[in-house]
């Protein structure tokens, strides 16, 4: 049996109709190491995509995605696939092909909500990839955010910072969401912006100085508009281990963007806080701040 290298273009073609499939499977990998995708590899390997086999189905999306740009697509029209491995596979694909895979923007918000959590966690990441050009799926990636799905809302969080300052109004309002984790993400989400989220240091520090007063009346927010900036509900009464750590993350926001004079005094007065996690993250901010 002539080795990989060896083998021909036909040979490889041949290898995906076999009865084993071992045989297919490796003959759908090869192909994926081609310089050039040909268009009858192409053809072949589209196919492969609904093999009865799983093995076979990933092998084929993965040889695409070897394909590059030529092959977005075809990765576009796999998103939708019914197989999940294949989806997560095409989306995967899409994720390394960072700024070049603009046109695939609409279909990565629609995959944010596919049923299978690794492909809508896997388009929160190629939408981050993308980056500033990327900013036409903010509304989707706020939504997002906004669900029930924990490692979702991290992923949509990051992505929004990594789109970087179109996304900057959209994170600020997340900070008076009533879900205390989103609020922390949305913290996160600014402090990994850094100076380039330097206008939400106010709405930070508000944050801070708000830490000791009642919650207000709970109501039910609404998500209306064009979804630009997201509305938000007011802050309900939160268990003490999410506010601790909401809390934590707003103070690391203000330290990796900088903060602002008024955050002084607030992280002053949190260095004789109970709670051991607050005086250390009061203390690491006021020395990143002072060190600018």
């Amino acid at each position: 049996m002539p080795t990989p290298a060896e083998e021909t273009l036909p040979e490889l073609l041949s290898g995906l109709q076999n009865s084993r499939s071992s045989v297919r499977a490796r003959s759908a990998r090869e192909l994926g190491k081609l310089p050039r995708p040909p268009r009858e590899a192409m053809s072949v390997l589209i196919t492969a995509t609904d093999d009865p086999e799983q093995a076979v189905r990933e092998a084929a999306v993965q040889a695409i995605g070897a394909f590059g740009l030529h092959a977005l697509p075809v990765l576009m029209q796999l998103l939708g696939h019914g197989c999940k491995y294949v989806r997560r596979n095409a989306v995967w694909a899409i994720t390394k092909l960072g700024p070049s895979a603009t046109t695939a923007i609409p279909a990565l918000c629609n995959s944010l909500k596919d049923p299978d959590p690794r492909t809508g966690g896997g388009a929160a990441q190629a939408l981050g990839a993308i980056g500033p050009a990327a900013a036409d799926a903010i509304p989707a990636l706020a939504e997002t955010m906004r669900g029930t799905n924990v490692v979702l809302c991290r992923l949509a969080s990051k992505a929004l910072s990594q789109i970087g300052p179109a996304a900057l109004d959209t994170l600020v309002s997340h900070l008076k969401h009533y879900d205390p984790f989103v609020r922390g993400e949305a913290a996160v989400a600014l402090g990994w912006m850094g100076r380039a989220a330097v206008a939400a240091a106010q709405a930070l520090v508000q944050l801070l100085a708000a830490r000791a007063a009642p919650a207000g009346p709970s109501r039910t927010s609404k998500f209306g508009g064009s979804g630009a900036v997201t509305p938000v509900a007011l802050a309900q009464p939160e268990a003490s281990g999410a506010e601790e750590t909401t809390l934590v993350q707003v103070i690391q926001a203000l330290g990796r963007i900088g903060g602002s004079a008024d955050a002084e005094p607030h992280l002053l007065d949190l260095l004789t806080d109970k709670r051991e996690s607050v005086r250390q993250a009061a203390a690491d901010a006021l020395r990143q701040i002072r060190e600018e």
